[in-house]
C-alpha cells in the first residue's frame, strides 16, 4: 500500500482553542486581588465576608484542528519555523503504489495567518531522514539526507525567502542521514554522526558567519536516529541512538563548546533511538520512547550529571514528537503504529495524563510550535506500507 495523504494538523491551545472551535470560556468569578485592584467586591464573597480560597484552574489539553493539505504528503521530511512565523516543510517520502515512494525535492510554506500552503522552490536533489534550521538571518538551510538510491548526501541548500529560491551550499566532509542537526546560541549549526555505509563519530559546525563547515571533536561513539540537546550553559547533549534494527544504545555524550571536544555523560537507564529529547524550564533534558516502543521516560540533570525515571505512558512509543508547551508543560505526539491519543507530562508533579485525539494518527511526523499553537505535519498513517 502507497503512503495515504496526510493533512496538517494544528493543536490550539488554552484560550486560543475556545476561540477557534467557537466556544468562549465561561466567565470567571473576579478574585479578592482583582476586585481590591478594580474597587469592586469580589463575586465569590459578599462585602465584609472572607472569600472562600479560589481553586488552581486546570490546565488545558486544547484540541486538534485540521490545517489544510499540502501539495505534498510526507513523511521523514522536515519542518523548519521561520523567522516571520511561518513553516516550512521540505524533502522527505511522497505517495506512491510502491514501498518505495517517491523522495522529494519539493518544498512548501504554511502561513498560519491565512491558513494556506504555498510550493518554493524545489531543491536540486530529493531527500530524505534530512535536518534542517532557520538560520539567525532568516534563511532556511538543509543537511544531507539519503537520495532515491537511498545513498547519503554530502549537500547542503539554502532557501531565501526573499526569492523562495534554494542555492547551493557548502558540501559537508561526509554523506548523513539519520543524523541530528542543532541550531546553537551563538548562531551556529551542529551536524552531527548519522549513517553513511556505517555510523559516524564525526560532527561537523556551520558558520553562517563564513559561509564555512569545519569539524570539531569526534563523539566517542558512532550514533543514527539521536537526540540533541543544547543545555542552559552552551553544551551539547547527544543521547541513545542505533540501527533500525538494533542495538540500540543508552550512552550519551556532552560536548563543550569552549574545547569542541566531546565527554563522557551518564547513561540512559534504558537502550534508544527514534526517541525524543526536551529541555524543560529546569535546565534537566526529559527523553521519552524509543524503539521497541518503550512507554518509559527518565529526565537527565546535568548539573548532578544523572537520569532519574519519570513515569511511564499509556501508549509505548518511537518515531513521536515532543513539544514544549508555553506553560512548561510537554505534548508527546503519535509513535508506531500511528498512534492517535497525545499524552502530557507534567514537570510539576513528574506525571503522564492524556492530551487530545489527534484528527489523524501518524508517525514519522514533525511537530512545529508557531503562534502560540502546535503544528503537525505529514507522517505516515495506520494501514500503509
Amino acid at each position: 500500500m502507497g503512503l495515504p495523504w496526510i493533512v496538517a494538523a494544528i493543536l490550539a491551545l488554552a484560550a486560543l482553542a475556545a476561540a477557534c472551535s467557537g466556544d468562549q470560556p465561561a466567565a470567571q468569578p473576579a478574585s479578592s486581588d482583582e476586585a481590591a485592584a478594580s474597587g469592586e467586591p469580589a463575586d465569590s464573597a459578599q462585602a465584609g465576608e472572607e472569600a472562600p480560597a479560589a481553586e488552581a484552574p486546570a490546565a488545558s489539553v486544547g484540541t486538534f484542528e485540521e490545517a489544510g493539505r499540502m501539495t505534498d504528503a510526507r513523511m521523514d521530511h522536515v519542518a523548519v519555523l521561520l523567522g516571520d512565523g511561518r513553516v516550512l516543510a521540505v524533502g522527505g517520502r511522497g505517495r506512491g503504489a510502491t514501498i518505495r515512494p517517491p523522495r522529494l525535492e519539493r518544498a512548501e510554506v504554511y502561513d498560519p495567518a491565512t491558513g494556506e500552503w504555498t510550493p518554493v522552490g524545489e531543491m536540486s536533489a530529493k531527500r530524505e531522514l534530512l535536518c534542517g534550521v532557520a538560520l539567525s538571518d532568516g534563511r532556511a538551510m538543509i543537511f544531507g539526507g539519503a537520495d532515491e538510491r537511498r545513498e547519503a548526501l554530502k549537500t547542503t541548500e539554502i532557501l531565501d525567502l526573499a526569492t523562495g529560491e534554494w542555492s547551493k551550499g557548502p558540501k559537508m566532509k561526509k554523506g548523513r542521514w539519520k543524523h541530528s542537526c542543532l541550531l546553537l546560541s551563538d548562531g551556529r549549526v551542529m551536524i552531527a554522526s548519522g549513517s553513511d555505509i556505517g555510523f559516524q563519530e564525526e560532527v561537523d559546525i556551520f558558520d553562517p558567519a563564513t559561509g564555512e563547515i569545519e569539524a570539531t571533536g569526534d563523539m566517542a561513539e558512532g550514533r543514527a536516529r539521536f537526540t540533541l540537546t543544547e543545555l542552559p550553559d552552551g553544551r551539547v547533549l547527544a543521547a541513545g541512538g542505533g540501527k533500525d534494527e538494533g542495538p540500540y544504545i543508552s550512552s550519551a555524550e556532552i560536548w563543550d563548546p569552549a574545547t569542541g571536544e566531546w565527554s563522557a555523560a551518564a547513561p540512559m537507564g534504558a537502550e534508544r533511538a527514534s526517541h525524543t529529547a526536551t529541555l524543560l524550564g529546569d535546565g534537566t533534558v526529559l527523553v521519552v520512547g524509543g524503539r521497541g516502543r518503550l512507554a518509559t521516560a527518565e529526565v537527565y540533570d546535568p548539573d548532578a550529571d544523572a537520569w532519574s525515571p519519570a513515569g511511564t505512558l499509556t501508549e509505548g512509543r518511537m518515531d513521536h514528537t515532543a513539544s514544549l508547551l508555553p506553560d512548561g508543560r510537554v505534548l508527546i505526539t503519535g509513535g508506531v503504529s500511528s498512534i492517535a491519543l497525545s499524552e502530557i507530562y507534567d514537570p510539576e508533579t513528574g506525571s503522564w495524563s492524556d492530551g487530545p485525539t489527534m484528527l489523524q494518527g501518524r508517525h514519522q511526523h514533525t511537530a512545529t510550535m508557531t503562534d502560540g499553537r502546535i503544528m503537525l505535519i505529514g507522517g505516515q498513517a495506520a494501514g500503509s506500507c
